[in-house]
């Protein structure tokens, strides 16, 4: 039986596949075209029926693909185009296939002019994987997604992100740099990285496009995040140099301000090698806009 933890991954995965802006628009596009072209035999169908039976299939296409993406993806760990694109079309076409032949018949009208089922099935199959291309295709052309090939650190070497002087160098630009954090984010999330965050077995990623939650140790997402200057500030944090806008004290904890707006704890130990970086001091009244900001602090 899956876990609390599990099943609330799973479905916070699946929120952010459909909350993307570009979904609503090709479902209308897709939609209108569907009822002006009439393709795959549904010239036949009357304009009531063909009003009704593509918004329908095409919404149950988009709620189903997105399903079996995240299920594929992230339940299965399958995410390169083969086998994940052909599994994708055979699990849709299994599920869609009797959905759509009924509709067809509910609205054909009196001719019954309704795909056959091997039609139905290749229709659909095709339809999965050209839309699985698509996204393949458009993925691959953000920076950073040939992460794959990164070889792991040598663990030999110290880990540039938990030590004070590497928050003194310039850190690279984001989207080269943390390649393998990178790799595990869905690719419209791949962006500047921001934080870290520990929640229990998790990590969520915080980028400048949004979060996302992985299974993944502390330590491991820290050394994954390689090339990007930053320094865990806490047991449960870890932020990037360029996301820091200043540090607040306020009875006697030390936190840091961030470019997203989040102050983030910084532990009891972690407080002199923070303050020891000379960051604008910030009072809690200047992050909520009352108040300005306070000069550097020289140390």
């Amino acid at each position: 039986m899956p876990s609390f933890a599990s099943t609330r991954k799973f479905l916070c995965a699946y929120g952010r596949a459909m909350a993307q802006p570009v979904i609503p628009v090709v479902w209308l596009v897709t939609s209108i075209f569907g009822i002006v072209a009439s393709p795959f035999g549904t010239e036949h169908f009357p304009l009531t029926g063909r009003v009704a039976f593509w918004p329908i299939t095409i919404g149950l296409g988009v709620l189903a693909g997105g399903l079996l993406r995240v299920v594929v993806r992230d339940c299965w760990g399958l995410r390169s185009f083969w086998p994940e694109a052909p599994l994708i079309a055979v699990l849709a076409t299994l599920g869609l296939t009797p959905l759509f032949l009924a509709l067809a018949r509910a609205v054909a009208g009196p001719e019954q002019h309704v795909p056959s089922t091997p039609a139905m099935t290749g229709y659909i199959f095709i339809m999965s994987i050209i839309t699985s291309t698509l996204r393949h295709a458009v993925a691959a052309t953000w920076p950073g997604t040939a992460a794959a090939m990164v070889p792991p650190p040598d663990p030999a070497q110290p880990d540039p992100a938990l030590s004070v002087p590497a928050l003194a160098a310039a850190a690279p630009p984001a989207r080269d740099a943390a390649a393998r954090l990178m790799a595990r984010l869905s690719p419209e999330l791949r962006a500047p990285l921001i934080r870290l965050q520990m929640r229990d077995h998790y990590v969520e990623v915080f980028t400048e496009a949004g979060s996302e939650t992985v299974l993944l140790r502390m330590a491991d997402a820290i050394c994954a995040a390689e090339g990007v200057a930053g320094l865990q500030v806490h047991r449960s944090h870890w932020v990037a140099r360029q996301a820091i806008r200043g540090v607040m004290r306020a009875q006697g904890k030390v936190s840091l301000a961030l470019q997203d707006g989040t102050q983030v704890p910084v532990s009891r130990g972690n407080a002199p090698a923070v303050l020891a970086l000379g960051l604008q001091e910030m009072s809690p009244q200047a992050e909520t806009g009352a108040q300005a900001p306070q000069a550097m602090v020289a140390r």
